[in-house]
C-alpha cells in the first residue's frame, strides 16, 4: 500500500493540510457487496495486499458489520472541523475513516453528525482517536469503530483535510480504498487489488468450508486442517 510522509505518521500536520477534495475514484459495487459476504478474518488469511488496523480500534457502537469505500479525514489531533464537513462528501455506502492521532481526550464525532452520515446512506466510520453519543450512535444505527469513547470536544478550528492519504490504526488508508470491518476487527483492502483480493479469499472460504465439512463428517481438526502432517515435516527437518 502507499506510503505517506513521516509528518503525517504522527498526525501533527499534513503536507495537504485545508484541502478538500471529492473522491471520484470509487470500486465497483459489485465487488464491494463481495467482499461484505467474507468475514474479516478470512480476508485477513488470504495472503494478500492486505493490511490490517491494530487495537485499540474495535467496534464501539451501531452494528458491527461495514464495508465499503473510505472517505478519508486527516484531522489535528482533537479538532472536529473537518471531520463535520467530511459527512457532507459521503455517498451511499462509503466509509468515514478518520485519522485523529490516537487522541483518547476528545471526541472527534458525535450521534448527530452520525445521523447526518446515515442520511447520506454512509455504510459506517472508523476513527482513529474517541468518539461519544455511544448510545445515540446505537440509536442511529451506525457502525462505529474507534479508539475510545470521551464524551467532551476539543477545538473547532482546523486544520483537517479530506480525502488524502491518512493513517488509521497504523496502516495507511487512501480514499477508495476498501474498508471491511465485522466483531473481529478491521481490514483495508487497496481499491485497485480489491478483485486479487477476492479471489485469494475465496480460496480460504472453500479451505475452511472443507475443515468444517470434514469435521461433521467424524475428522479430528488437526488431522482435516493438515496440522498433524505439518508437526511430523517441521520434526523431521529438526532432526536433520
Amino acid at each position: 500500500m502507499a506510503t505517506i510522509p513521516e509528518e503525517t505518521q504522527v498526525s501533527k500536520s499534513h503536507p495537504e493540510q485545508w484541502t478538500i477534495n471529492q473522491l471520484t475514484d470509487r470500486p465497483e459495487q459489485s465487488l464491494v457487496a463481495a467482499l461484505r459476504e467474507f468475514d474479516t478474518t478470512q480476508i485477513a488469511d488470504c495472503g494478500g495486499p492486505v493490511a490490517i488496523m491494530a487495537p485499540p480500534l474495535r467496534h464501539l457502537a451501531g452494528g458491527p458489520q461495514l464495508c465499503g469505500p473510505a472517505v478519508t479525514v486527516w484531522t489535528k489531533p482533537g479538532d472536529i472541523l473537518y471531520v463535520l464537513k467530511a459527512t457532507d462528501l459521503a455517498a451511499p455506502g462509503d466509509v468515514l475513516v478518520v485519522d485523529g492521532g490516537g487522541r483518547l481526550d476528545a471526541a472527534l464525532i458525535g450521534d448527530i453528525a452520525g445521523q447526518a452520515l446515515t442520511g447520506r446512506g454512509g455504510d459506517g466510520m472508523v476513527v482513529d482517536g474517541a468518539v461519544r453519543d455511544l448510545d445515540g450512535l446505537d440509536a442511529v444505527g451506525l457502525p462505529t469503530f474507534a479508539a475510545g469513547a470521551h464524551p467532551a470536544t476539543g477545538s473547532f478550528q482546523g486544520p483537517g483535510a479530506i480525502n488524502v492519504a491518512v493513517q488509521c490504526g497504523g496502516v495507511t488508508v487512501r480514499p477508495g480504498d476498501v474498508i471491511r470491518g465485522d466483531a473481529s476487527g478491521l481490514v483495508v483492502v487497496p481499491r485497485e487489488q480489491l478483485e486479487l483480493v477476492l479471489t485469494l479469499t475465496r480460496a480460504v472460504a472453500d479451505r475452511e468450508a472443507g475443515w468444517r465439512q470434514a469435521i461433521a463428517d467424524g475428522q479430528r481438526f488437526p488431522a482435516a486442517a493438515g496440522i498433524d502432517d505439518l508437526i511430523s515435516q517441521l520434526a523431521a527437518e529438526r532432526d536433520r
